[in-house]
């Protein structure tokens, strides 16, 4: 960690991340975001470069090789009556052939700021492009979480060495716990992890083996999808994602609204609504006074009598939330 730039020891949130997407449009450095966020330079170097997307190709990158302006080769797909060069041939791509490929890139994504965001020349560039999206990073970090958070924490080599270790003396009739006081130096898990593999069968030796664990009644473990249930979910009605990517699909130039609420303290108080303009990486930001139905309704409100009702539509076409308290009811921000 930088002395220059105490951080707060904190992972990046969608707040922030939407903060380094609109610094990112209006070009400012990696230092004056860092400042902002009270982050390292280096921890806002590595968001961008980690999460930056690249979207499909479009007409505009019509050959991205380094080679094409200058290259001459002729009937490399094999049609010698063609008299186009290969690089300008639409009926073909070269770079499925061509074994002298090498695309392009653009100074400004092998240095700082790594993406296209805030390029002026963008729309006139043929090279390949990364953006940095708020969202899909967001996403991907919280896949990532889980997904380093699933699963067995050793690998199969170290499984195996520990059941050809513990199983044999459990079988033997010896209890877990003197096996593990006796060989703490050679388990790589705490005793408590070591039950659960027991427990899940990833071991050769079983419950059955542990002389007192089958003495013991079961103990059922809450799943955490358990802990809340809502039973009213009539809002819900025509209103559920997969609705929402049927609707896209068959409106794919659709404006999307991405709309979230973002609290300061868990024990309440003042809060942020947020809109994010898909298309165009434009976000409102209203201050809301608690994260409760009849605020986000006053805003809804507002911003129909600014711009009336048909502009309202027309700017808001769409509107995608998540399933808080604050949005679940739909009714009354759809005719408001």
């Amino acid at each position: 960690m930088s002395k220059t730039f105490p951080g707060n020891q904190k992972h990046l949130t969608l707040s922030d991340r939407c903060f380094i997407e609109q610094a990112l449009l209006q070009n400012l450095s990696f230092r004056q975001m860092a400042t902002t966020l009270h982050k390292d330079p280096s921890t806002i170097s590595k968001e961008i470069r980690l999460h930056r997307s690249t979207p499909r190709k479009n007409s505009s990158q019509k050959n991205d090789c380094i080679h094409s302006p200058k290259c001459a080769i002729h009937h490399i797909c094999g049609n010698v009556i063609c008299m186009k060069s290969c690089w300008f041939c639409n009926n073909h791509n070269c770079h499925d052939y061509c074994l002298d490929y090498q695309p392009f890139y653009c100074k400004r994504i092998e240095k700082a700021p790594f993406v296209c965001n805030g390029c002026p020349d963008i729309l006139s560039c043929k090279h390949p492009h990364f953006y940095y999206r708020a969202r899909e990073a967001d996403t991907q970090y919280r896949k990532t979480l889980v997904r380093s958070r699933t699963g067995i924490n050793c690998s199969p080599q170290e499984l195996e060495d520990l059941d050809n270790l513990v199983s044999p003396l459990i079988l033997k009739g010896q209890p877990l716990g003197h096996i593990f006081a006796t060989h703490a130096d050679e388990i790589p898990c705490s005793r408590r992890t070591l039950y659960n593999y027991v427990d899940q069968s990833l071991l050769a030796a079983r419950n059955l083996d542990l002389p007192r664990r089958v003495r013991f009644k079961r103990r059922y473990r809450k799943s955490r999808k358990e802990g809340y249930k809502d039973n009213n979910q009539s809002y819900r009605n025509h209103r559920t994602y997969k609705d929402f990517e049927r609707f896209i699909e068959a409106h794919p130039d659709a404006e999307v609204i991405e709309m979230d609420t973002v609290k300061g303290t868990k024990n309440g108080g003042k809060v942020f609504l947020t809109m994010l303009f898909r298309n165009s990486s434009f976000m409102l930001i209203f201050l809301l006074p608690q994260g409760k139905q009849k605020y986000v309704q006053q805003v809804f409100d507002t911003l129909t009598e600014l711009l009336g009702p048909r502009l309202f539509q027309k700017t808001f076409p769409v509107i995608l939330t998540d399933n808080g308290p604050e949005f679940k009811n739909p009714s009354a921000l759809e005719f408001t």
